[in-house]
């Protein structure tokens, strides 16, 4: 058993509670851990790649939904999902390896309020249709903000950003990027919003969704290298044309954990630190 391959913090904590913390990840699954801090929130990342958890600093609360798969990153390759088998950091990177000897670097930056994740490199990049950031299972299910990608509890919130144009909040349901979408007009009694008759979709992005568990917080980027014929608006032949913009390389996402009152608060502070569009009325 192997802690802590990677501790640092943005602020003073004391050493005992993480090792703490730790130790219970470590001697339930004997892997090791890497961590990344903000200031009220750890995420732990297993030699595996995927999370092992997310952890409020203050109270040593860990709300990663337990005994569900939680890849870091996962690759699309024609229609199959390829989750993480291993992960290494060095030099500042984080590395994740995938099935055919595909490998992905990651940038990671650990800021006061969230900790970034850029990916820089990945290859062989042939094939690989998109990168999904997640689904990151969480056990908080008190309020679900599907479109701004919070989840809140009572005393603390998680939260996801993208911070780049093509990375797109929500889960890569169909090729043409539209999300299912709740029609209050399916159902005999239009008022009724309750959570057993909204199904899993409420709105058309899903940055954050619930689920029986608690929630998930999850984003994605495609490969845009060629046209792609898609279904689209009704039309089984719509184009979906090729954009220079690097591919995958590139996508970057926020995670971020706060007390609940401070959700907001915390993603204008985001907007602000990653040079974002910041709305101040």
């Amino acid at each position: 058993m192997i802690i802590g391959q990677k501790i640092t913090a943005m602020k003073p904590v004391h050493p005992l509670l993480i090792l703490l913390i730790l130790l219970g990840i470590s001697c339930s699954d004997e892997k090791k851990v890497m961590v990344f801090t903000s200031t009220e929130m750890f995420l732990g990342v297993g030699e595996d790649g995927h999370l092992r958890s997310i952890t409020d600093i203050p109270t040593g609360t860990n709300y990663l939904a337990p005994g569900i798969k939680a890849p870091l990153l996962s690759i699309k390759i024609d229609s199959t999902l390829y989750a993480p088998t291993g992960a290494t950091w060095d030099n500042n990177l984080l590395t994740l390896y995938f099935p055919g000897e595909i490998e992905a670097r990651l940038k990671v930056e650990e800021k006061a309020g969230h900790i970034t994740f850029e990916l820089t490199e990945l290859g062989p990049m042939q094939d690989i249709a998109l990168v999904l950031w997640g689904p990151y299972p969480t056990t908080i299910q008190e309020t679900i903000g599907e479109t701004v990608g919070v989840v809140r509890g009572e005393t603390f919130a998680l939260g996801i950003q993208s911070l780049n144009p093509k990375t797109l909040g929500g889960y890569p349901w169909a090729d043409n990027d539209r999300m299912p979408q709740f029609n209050i007009f399916d159902q005999e009694d239009y008022s009724d919003l309750s959570e057993e008759n909204k199904g899993y979709t409420l709105y058309r992005v899903e940055a954050a969704k619930p689920e029986p568990f608690g929630s998930v917080l999850q984003a994605y980027c495609r490969n845009r290298f060629e046209d792609r014929i898609v279904s689209n608006m009704k039309h089984k032949n719509y184009v979906s044309p090729k954009y220079e913009d690097n591919g995958v390389i590139g996508s970057k996402i926020a995670l971020f954990g706060c007390p609940s009152e401070k959700a907001l608060e915390t993603i204008g502070k985001i907007e602000i630190a990653e040079d974002l569009p910041h709305p101040i009325i």
